[in-house]
């Protein structure tokens, strides 16, 4: 089911041009200063809420002395007339971008990569909004890069965490059928997940729920040991780190890549602005390129000569409450209920964090609800472009008219606190309204297919500009657990399309 293809850039550093630039100009290459970013992440860096109580450990500290020290450094301009090339330039710092990239240097030790971000800061988007969820890879059809890469991923990414001491919880999870009815629902999971490779599986009914998790209440579940909780902005910030520290790896933030070029010399120029207005002429030359847009992965796709026709994105906001301090014990594992069709939710679930910028706390959801703007943590955030692209994207309608109870249903669930609790309330009957906040939102990118069906596997288009570029085009969840693994993936199709082992040798 996977479909891929990729290749290598050189990039030159960010080039700032005054005034109408002319060849016989002099280029002003310039690392920027992230004032504006830098500010935001000392405020969570000093406002940590387990600082004081000493709840942050040792590798936490250093990957936010990191972010302190290297991701929001002090920027200088320096005149630089010549090319600094790179052999790959990944577009997107999302953690499929900043993985992909560590990857590549990590087993092509002559290899120079760059990543670029539009936003001021790696992780902005889907890894920084989730549930922080290490799933085991229960969902997933076998035979899939997405079984394959979560199974394989999840083991990567819970030793990652303890080479690198970042908080990481192995609790568990439960997905539960409320009633016999969804019992079948259970059973297929069970199989699904014995198919894939997922270990310690197993049944439970009402009695062994209850001695699990005795605010829970159910007909049956299914019992996943290996299921856990991670902080994925964190892990992104600790990717950010080894690439940077690796002499031969660099990420530039505020660089939003606008236009793909092949140059005389065979490099691809990534030419873009920072993500205002008014921002500077940037450009960056790579050998070859992989774009790892996440939320506008079709667009940059279209950008670099690929099929912009195909894997449209649609954007959906899944929005959380949590549970308030006093009532955070509730819940001591993941507890999910069965999906409930589509291919787009699992559920409104309840979920335990190590996130220390979010307190520790015991989240519930996220919705799925279609969002008016790719970018639209809000209710009524709209932009008109996206709004155009949803309407005349056929697949989505496809997918709303076969689907048209859930949409409308995870629309009223979206605006009306009562509707979303009565979801949570089919597995967990004692939660009531006071004991729950509005928390944070996320923005999910997802693509539809073969009328209406929510893409089943990883997307990747292969052999773009002359065999130059590759795009990632569908990568929603589980591509956070699996990360690294798809890290890996990429660069097994990067070695077959562009022969580094025989370019780079160890």
């Amino acid at each position: 089911m996977l479909r891929t293809g990729l290749r290598t850039t050189r990039l030159d550093k960010f080039n700032f041009r005054v005034g109408i630039a002319t060849q016989q100009k002099p280029v002003i290459t310039l690392t920027r200063s992230l004032h504006s970013t830098r500010r935001h992440a000392m405020y969570y860096y000093d406002h940590l809420p387990g600082e004081k109580s000493k709840e942050v450990n040792k590798g936490l500290e250093g990957i936010m002395g990191a972010v302190r020290e290297e991701n929001f450094r002090s920027g200088h301009l320096a005149t630089h007339t010549g090319k600094e090339t790179f052999d790959v330039c990944i577009v997107g710092g999302g953690i499929v971008g900043l993985a992909t990239a560590r990857e590549l240097l990590t087993r092509y030790p002559g290899m120079k990569v760059c990543v670029l971000e539009k936003e001021a800061e790696v992780a902005h988007h889907q890894t920084g909004h989730n549930s922080g969820v290490i799933h085991a890879g229960i969902y997933y059809q076998p035979g899939t890069q997405m079984a394959h890469t979560c199974v394989h991923g999840a083991d990567l990414m819970y030793k990652y965490a303890e080479k690198h001491q970042l908080p990481v919880q192995r609790c568990g999870k439960l997905v539960v059928a409320a009633t016999k009815a969804e019992h079948a629902e259970v059973e297929k999971l069970y199989r699904q997940g014995v198919a894939n490779g997922v270990k310690d599986l197993e049944i439970v009914y009402r009695d062994q729920i209850k001695k699990m998790e005795p605010n829970v209440d159910g007909y049956s579940a299914l019992h996943s040991p290996n299921t856990g909780i991670i902080n994925y902005w964190l892990v992104s910030q600790c990717l950010l780190k080894e690439i940077r520290s690796s002499g031969r790896g660099d990420v530039k933030c505020s660089f939003e890549a606008k236009k793909f070029e092949k140059t005389e010399d065979g490099l691809v120029r990534v030419s873009g602005s920072e993500n205002i207005m008014n921002g500077p002429v940037l450009e960056v030359f790579a050998k070859n390129v992989i774009t790892c847009g996440g939320l506008y992965s079709d667009r940059l796709a279209g950008k670099t000569g690929g099929n912009a026709k195909v894997h449209r994105v649609v954007a959906f906001r899944g929005q959380y409450y949590q549970i308030k301090a006093e009532h955070k014990a509730l819940v001591s594992r993941n507890v999910y209920p069965v999906p409930s069709g589509g291919g787009i939710p699992v559920g409104v679930h309840f979920t335990p964090t190590v996130d220390v910028r979010r307190g520790h706390q015991l989240i519930i959801g996220p919705g799925a609800c279609f969002t008016m703007s790719r970018e639209g943590y809000r209710f009524f955030d709209f932009n008109l472009r996206d709004v155009w692209d949803n309407l005349t994207n056929f697949q989505f309608w496809a997918f709303a008219f076969k689907n048209i109870g859930l949409s409308f249903n995870e629309l009223y669930r979206d605006i009306n606190k009562r509707a979303f609790l009565q979801s949570a309330n089919k597995i967990m009957p004692g939660l009531r309204s006071d004991m729950v906040e509005l928390s944070f939102a996320g923005v999910m990118s997802q693509v539809f297919e073969n009328g209406g069906i929510a893409a089943q596997d990883f997307i990747i288009e292969r052999n773009v500009m002359g065999g130059s570029i590759l795009n990632v085009r569908n990568a929603p969840s589980p591509a956070a657990t699996a990360s690294l693994a798809i890290g890996e993936m990429i660069a097994d199709a990067a070695d077959e399309d562009f022969g580094f082992k025989k370019t780079f040798s160890k």
